[in-house]
């Protein structure tokens, strides 16, 4: 059910302008298992600015036990994530005391955390989605079934399992008390600890155009002025920060008590910068919206002229941005055969409000398909280098954000 918010979710203040509004869509995730299911949901899907704080948010709120308590998305199917945390925690590891304990929030399947419970590091996991914290149980990641909150983390303090190191990747949008969640980070981090946190970063999807990781389930939409407000108010300091390309643009943020950690002089450059690219002004989002409506009428010409030409179109990602960026632009089965994903959980069903059949990547080559237009772009190095065999056979890529961009 969704419920109108009036104030900012972060700062309280009564200052939240409309400023991307793509209209009633689908719940991104919520796969489907016939093309002729029954009626679907459609929710208001808009981003608000606060004039106050700069925090960009989404107008309506879905309860997250509707979005989360089954999950879909699982981290280890990319090679992209499971190569950028192996890599985080081989540097963080040397930084860690003597009988260390390492938290990860949202840990999904223990992709992460299995790289620490290699070099015998205690670890805790927390995700919500029941089928995926089953999965990591079994493979040996201990994980708490349960949504992260103020509450949640005193009881853990309550049971002496304060953290030296806090994860938090792609998580903190999804979480619609944002203040209660930056408290219960706090009480969990040891004096010395840090949290290392990931998040998408707004102002790469306003100047590259990425409307499509809009979706029900990221309530927020970060830069770095009203995140380093956020955590000041609890009585954290952000001290570190470095721009990761992973998912079109994200932000590890470095985090911990105040005055714990020496603070660096990227965080008021980087506030400096979303100032001077006017990233807080209505004005910028009005040229967003008329930029976005010349995105949509140019791919829909060049995948109209592809199957006017006899051209056979599939799509490669059934992927939470490809949800919102097939139902705003109108993309369903006049212009796709279907969508194909290497995730066999998504293979057989069938994509939100298009309804397209979900099908294995291989697809591409034995149905002969010409054009797949790559849905899931964050990966794109990655599925192209996994998908030679269908270039070989002639086959070519479409950028949907760049739509007269082809590989080859």
């Amino acid at each position: 059910m969704k419920k109108p918010v009036l104030n900012c979710r972060a700062c309280d203040a009564n200052t939240l302008k409309s400023i991307i509004p793509l209209g009633e869509l689908p719940l991104a995730n919520a796969l489907l298992a016939s093309s002729v299911a029954s009626e679907e949901f459609l929710y208001n899907l808009e981003i608000m600015l606060c004039e106050t704080c700069g925090l960009a948010q989404l107008r309506d709120l879905i309860d997250p036990s509707q979005l989360f308590s089954e999950y879909v998305y699982f981290s280890s199917n990319s090679d992209t994530m499971l190569n950028s945390v192996a890599q985080l925690v081989e540097r963080l590891i040397p930084h860690l005391p003597n009988n260390a304990h390492v938290i990860e929030i949202a840990s999904n399947d223990g992709y992460l955390l299995k790289n620490y419970i290699k070099h015998h590091i205690e670890v805790l996991g927390i995700d919500p989605a029941k089928n995926i914290a089953e999965i990591a149980n079994e493979n040996g990641i201990s994980t708490l079934c349960d949504f992260f909150s103020e509450a949640f983390a005193l009881k853990l303090v309550f049971e002496n399992k304060q953290a030296d190191i806090i994860h938090a990747n792609n998580v903190m949008a999804h979480v619609p008390d944002i203040n209660g969640f930056v408290k219960g980070i706090k009480h969990l981090l040891k004096p010395n600890g840090f949290a290392v946190i990931e998040v998408p970063y707004f102002l790469d999807l306003v100047q590259k155009l990425e409307f499509d990781t809009i979706y029900h389930e990221h309530v927020f939409y970060f830069s770095v002025k009203p995140l380093k407000m956020l955590f000041e108010r609890h009585g954290l300091q952000l001290f570190d920060i470095e721009k990761i390309e992973i998912h079109g643009g994200t932000l590890r943020l470095f985090l911990g008590h105040k005055d714990a950690h020496s603070v660096k002089s990227i965080i008021e450059e980087m506030i400096t910068q979303e100032n001077a690219l006017h990233l807080y002004e209505l004005a910028t989002f009005e040229s967003f919206m008329k930029q976005l409506a010349i995105l949509k009428s140019d791919l829909l010409v060049a995948l109209t002229k592809l199957k006017e030409s006899g051209q056979k179109i599939a799509a490669y990602g059934a992927s939470a941005k490809g949800t919102t960026l097939l139902n705003y632009f109108g993309i369903n089965q006049d212009y796709l055969h279907f969508v194909v994903d290497k995730s066999t959980v998504k293979q057989g069903l069938y994509t939100p409000g298009t309804r397209l059949p979900i099908k294995n990547p291989d697809a591409l080559i034995v149905e002969k398909v010409n054009h797949a237009l790559l849905l899931a772009w964050n990966f794109a190095e990655e599925i192209i280098g996994q998908q030679q065999d269908f270039i070989r056979q002639g086959g070519n890529f479409i950028f949907p954000l760049e739509p007269n961009r082809a590989l080859p």
